[in-house]
Protein backbone atom coordinates (compact mmCIF):
# COMPACT_ATOMS: atom_id res chain seq x y z
CA UNK A 1 0.00 0.00 0.00
CA UNK A 2 0.97 3.61 -0.47
CA UNK A 3 -0.85 6.86 0.17
CA UNK A 4 -1.39 10.22 -1.46
CA UNK A 5 -2.46 13.47 0.15
CA UNK A 6 -5.42 15.34 -1.33
CA UNK A 7 -6.42 19.01 -1.45
CA UNK A 8 -8.48 18.50 1.73
CA UNK A 9 -6.57 18.54 5.00
CA UNK A 10 -6.48 15.05 6.55
CA UNK A 11 -8.10 13.28 3.56
CA UNK A 12 -5.89 10.58 2.06
CA UNK A 13 -6.08 8.19 -0.87
CA UNK A 14 -4.73 4.74 -0.02
CA UNK A 15 -3.57 2.80 -3.07
CA UNK A 16 -4.06 -0.92 -2.52
CA UNK A 17 -1.67 -3.43 -4.06
CA UNK A 18 -3.73 -6.55 -4.72
CA UNK A 19 -2.25 -10.03 -4.48
CA UNK A 20 -3.08 -12.27 -7.46
CA UNK A 21 -2.78 -16.03 -7.83
CA UNK A 22 -4.65 -18.91 -9.48
CA UNK A 23 -7.51 -18.58 -6.97
CA UNK A 24 -8.18 -14.92 -7.70
CA UNK A 25 -7.31 -11.72 -5.87
CA UNK A 26 -6.75 -10.49 -2.31
CA UNK A 27 -7.28 -6.83 -1.41
CA UNK A 28 -6.28 -5.38 1.96
CA UNK A 29 -7.56 -1.80 2.50
CA UNK A 30 -6.50 -1.64 6.14
CA UNK A 31 -3.40 -2.69 8.04
CA UNK A 32 -2.88 -0.83 11.32
CA UNK A 33 0.94 -0.77 10.99
CA UNK A 34 0.69 0.92 7.55
CA UNK A 35 -1.50 3.69 8.95
CA UNK A 36 0.66 4.14 12.07
CA UNK A 37 3.93 4.16 10.09
CA UNK A 38 2.66 6.66 7.51
CA UNK A 39 0.37 8.92 9.53
CA UNK A 40 1.40 8.46 13.17
CA UNK A 41 -1.02 10.16 15.52
CA UNK A 42 -2.59 12.17 12.70
CA UNK A 43 -5.20 9.47 12.08
CA UNK A 44 -7.42 7.36 14.29
CA UNK A 45 -7.17 3.65 13.48
CA UNK A 46 -9.38 2.40 16.29
CA UNK A 47 -12.03 0.85 14.00
CA UNK A 48 -15.27 0.14 15.87
CA UNK A 49 -17.72 -0.68 13.08
CA UNK A 50 -17.66 -2.07 9.53
CA UNK A 51 -20.57 -2.13 7.08
CA UNK A 52 -21.30 -2.54 3.37
CA UNK A 53 -23.76 -0.89 1.02
CA UNK A 54 -25.00 -2.47 -2.17
CA UNK A 55 -26.52 -0.03 -4.63
CA UNK A 56 -27.75 0.12 -8.22
CA UNK A 57 -26.71 2.41 -11.09
CA UNK A 58 -27.41 6.14 -10.57
CA UNK A 59 -28.06 5.74 -6.85
CA UNK A 60 -26.63 8.67 -4.93
CA UNK A 61 -25.90 8.06 -1.28
CA UNK A 62 -24.96 11.49 0.02
CA UNK A 63 -23.83 13.54 1.84
CA UNK A 64 -23.38 11.92 5.25
CA UNK A 65 -21.32 12.36 8.38
CA UNK A 66 -21.58 11.71 12.08
CA UNK A 67 -21.12 14.66 14.44
CA UNK A 68 -21.13 15.35 18.16
CA UNK A 69 -20.01 12.80 20.68
CA UNK A 70 -19.84 10.06 18.02
CA UNK A 71 -18.09 12.04 15.28
CA UNK A 72 -15.82 9.64 13.44
CA UNK A 73 -13.23 9.04 10.80
CA UNK A 74 -14.02 6.58 8.02
CA UNK A 75 -12.06 4.39 5.67
CA UNK A 76 -14.09 3.78 2.51
CA UNK A 77 -13.22 1.30 -0.23
CA UNK A 78 -15.02 -0.41 -3.08
CA UNK A 79 -15.61 -4.14 -3.17
CA UNK A 80 -17.24 -4.37 -6.59
CA UNK A 81 -18.40 -2.02 -9.32
CA UNK A 82 -17.59 1.66 -9.82
CA UNK A 83 -18.61 4.81 -7.96
CA UNK A 84 -17.95 8.53 -8.22
CA UNK A 85 -16.97 9.33 -4.64
CA UNK A 86 -17.30 12.86 -3.24
CA UNK A 87 -16.06 14.44 -0.01
CA UNK A 88 -16.91 17.94 1.25
CA UNK A 89 -14.91 19.53 4.07
CA UNK A 90 -17.48 20.88 6.54
CA UNK A 91 -14.99 21.75 9.31
CA UNK A 92 -15.41 25.52 9.76
CA UNK A 93 -11.97 25.80 11.41
CA UNK A 94 -10.25 23.95 8.55
CA UNK A 95 -8.10 25.74 5.96
CA UNK A 96 -9.95 23.62 3.36
CA UNK A 97 -13.49 24.37 4.64
CA UNK A 98 -16.02 24.12 1.79
CA UNK A 99 -13.55 22.37 -0.53
CA UNK A 100 -14.79 19.41 -2.60
CA UNK A 101 -12.72 16.36 -3.50
CA UNK A 102 -13.97 13.74 -5.94
CA UNK A 103 -12.52 10.52 -7.31
CA UNK A 104 -13.69 7.42 -9.15
CA UNK A 105 -13.35 4.26 -7.09
CA UNK A 106 -13.35 1.02 -9.05
CA UNK A 107 -12.80 -2.65 -8.34
CA UNK A 108 -10.32 -2.59 -11.26
CA UNK A 109 -8.11 0.01 -9.56
CA UNK A 110 -8.48 -0.64 -5.83
CA UNK A 111 -8.14 2.35 -3.53
CA UNK A 112 -9.41 3.37 -0.13
CA UNK A 113 -10.13 6.84 1.23
CA UNK A 114 -9.29 7.90 4.77
CA UNK A 115 -11.95 10.53 5.55
CA UNK A 116 -11.37 12.76 8.59
CA UNK A 117 -13.98 13.77 11.13
CA UNK A 118 -16.08 16.70 9.93
CA UNK A 119 -16.08 15.81 6.24
CA UNK A 120 -19.32 14.79 4.52
CA UNK A 121 -19.12 11.79 2.21
CA UNK A 122 -21.25 10.47 -0.62
CA UNK A 123 -21.11 8.72 -3.94
CA UNK A 124 -22.96 8.01 -7.17
CA UNK A 125 -22.98 4.47 -8.58
CA UNK A 126 -21.58 4.33 -12.12
CA UNK A 127 -21.88 0.57 -12.73
CA UNK A 128 -24.90 -1.76 -12.82
CA UNK A 129 -24.30 -2.50 -9.10
CA UNK A 130 -21.65 -1.50 -6.57
CA UNK A 131 -20.68 -2.70 -3.13
CA UNK A 132 -18.90 -0.17 -0.92
CA UNK A 133 -17.26 -0.99 2.42
CA UNK A 134 -17.02 1.45 5.30
CA UNK A 135 -14.85 1.18 8.41
CA UNK A 136 -15.60 3.75 11.12
CA UNK A 137 -13.91 4.81 14.35
CA UNK A 138 -17.29 5.06 16.12
CA UNK A 139 -20.41 2.95 16.04
CA UNK A 140 -23.44 4.39 14.27
CA UNK A 141 -25.32 6.82 16.48
CA UNK A 142 -28.75 7.81 15.12
CA UNK A 143 -28.77 11.03 17.16
CA UNK A 144 -25.41 12.10 15.68
CA UNK A 145 -26.11 10.90 12.12
CA UNK A 146 -26.51 13.91 9.85
CA UNK A 147 -25.66 15.27 6.45
CA UNK A 148 -26.49 17.79 3.77
CA UNK A 149 -28.47 17.58 0.55
CA UNK A 150 -26.46 16.12 -2.30
CA UNK A 151 -27.42 18.99 -4.63
CA UNK A 152 -26.75 21.92 -2.29
CA UNK A 153 -23.00 22.52 -2.50
CA UNK A 154 -22.35 23.11 -6.19
CA UNK A 155 -21.21 19.66 -7.27
CA UNK A 156 -22.39 18.25 -10.63
CA UNK A 157 -23.20 14.57 -10.11
CA UNK A 158 -23.68 14.01 -13.83
CA UNK A 159 -27.15 12.50 -13.57
CA UNK A 160 -30.56 14.15 -14.05
CA UNK A 161 -32.78 11.75 -12.12
CA UNK A 162 -30.73 10.09 -9.40
CA UNK A 163 -32.16 7.49 -7.08
CA UNK A 164 -31.97 8.87 -3.55
CA UNK A 165 -33.50 7.86 -0.25
CA UNK A 166 -36.36 9.79 1.33
CA UNK A 167 -34.04 10.56 4.25
CA UNK A 168 -31.35 12.01 1.96
CA UNK A 169 -33.94 14.11 0.10
CA UNK A 170 -34.89 15.75 3.43
CA UNK A 171 -31.35 16.65 4.51
CA UNK A 172 -30.69 20.38 4.95
CA UNK A 173 -28.68 22.34 2.37
CA UNK A 174 -25.03 23.23 2.84
CA UNK A 175 -24.64 26.87 3.81
CA UNK A 176 -21.06 28.07 3.78
CA UNK A 177 -20.45 30.50 6.62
Amino acid sequence: MKFAKTDITGLYIIEINPFYDARGELFKPFTSSFYLNNFGNNVNINIKEVWFTKSKMNVIRAMHLQTGEFACEKIVSIISGRVHDVILDMRKESATYGKIFDIELSENSPKALYIPTGCAHGYRVLSENAIVMYMATQEHSPKDDTGIRYDSFGFDWGVENPVISEKDAKLPPFIKI
